[in-house]
């Protein structure tokens, strides 16, 4: 949205602002440009966190995982009862985002990974590279293949009682039947150093935003007032379990366990990140993290090559 903003491709909407309510002082700075004006309706949220099916943990007698040693072994013992640990895909590019970003927060805290995205700190430096081999040790517990293979592909793994796990947003559970909905349960990702801990997290928000020059503007200033308004939020709620709706105003007396779980989630997190793909720039995203992720899951091991060409590339880029 920011870089939007900064770019001119969006229309200051602050005084659609002014007749908002039930709105937090965090939706309102994640809404607001580095202007100081609003760009942004935020309608909806989700965490990312560790899905997995309670049935299927009760069946095995699985504990949640406390740290990534825990993880590393529950992951093992999946393997020997016939389950794929991770469930895993990244053929749109976008999902294994998320792995690299909760690697990130927990290994070097949530300041470092917003300044790596905001190309202040070098992809070459040993705090990436621990990151890159981290997860390297951990790809074999993926699901294989991953980048054939869609994020909804893996989610029905899940769903099928397949894999054991799957990093991912709350919005897996769209795969998921109503019956099944109260199945589902989480964990956020487990703690690697204890002095950063586990607070930190990844949670999107969705949202309006209003073109620099809409054909009818203020048409279009009604609407976004109305998505931002109880009565959308409310609408949300009823007809989509696998998000939370932004608005406070709302009637959340509908969520289910999940999405209240979520939401406290979310409410006692530390730190929250919104992203790769929108914590930096997106030409960065889609144009160089995309691919250089992909080549990391075909090849984990050329690690100092794969920094180096981020980094040259980052340079370029945000020099413009």
């Amino acid at each position: 949205m920011r870089f939007f903003a900064q770019k001119g491709l969006a229309s200051d909407i602050s005084d659609v602002w002014g007749k908002l309510s039930g709105y937090s002082d965090a939706f309102k700075k994640a809404s607001t440009g580095d202007d100081g004006k609003q760009y942004f309706v935020p309608a909806t949220y989700y965490p990312w966190a560790v899905f997995y099916r309670k049935s299927v943990w009760q069946q095995h007698g699985y504990q949640q995982p406390k740290t990534l040693d825990d993880l590393t072994a529950l992951a093992a013992q999946m393997k020997k009862d016939g389950l794929t640990p991770i469930a895993f895909a990244d053929k749109d590019g976008w999902p294994a985002m998320g792995t690299f970003d909760i690697l990130n927060l927990r290994i070097n805290g949530y300041q470092f990974h917003v300044d790596l995205m905001a190309g202040k700190e070098s992809w070459t430096s040993d705090k990436v590279k621990k990151v890159f081999d981290t997860w390297a040790g951990l790809l074999p517990l993926h699901q294989p293949d991953s980048l054939g293979r869609t994020w909804q592909e893996a989610a029905q793994s899940l769903q099928q009682k397949k894999s054991g796990m799957y990093l991912l947003g709350l919005f897996v559970g769209q795969q998921f039947s109503n019956e099944e909905q109260s199945d589902l349960d989480f964990f956020t990702f487990p703690e690697i150093d204890p002095a950063i801990g586990a607070k930190a997290l990844d949670a999107p928000i969705d949202g309006y935003m209003m073109a620099r020059k809409p054909k009818n503007e203020d048409s279009a200033r009604k609407l976004l007032e109305y998505f931002g308004g109880k009565a959308a939020a409310d609408i949300t709620v009823k007809n989509d379990p696998a998000t939370l709706v932004a608005n406070s105003g709302a009637d959340v007396s509908g969520y289910t366990a999940l999405q209240k779980k979520a939401a406290e989630l979310v409410g006692s997190a530390t730190e929250i990140a919104q992203f790769l793909d929108r914590d930096t720039r997106p030409d960065f995203a889609s144009t160089v993290i995309i691919p250089a992720l992909q080549q990391f899951i075909k090849n984990p091991k050329d690690i100092g090559g794969l920094t180096s060409s981020i980094e040259n590339q980052k340079k370029s880029i945000f020099t413009d």
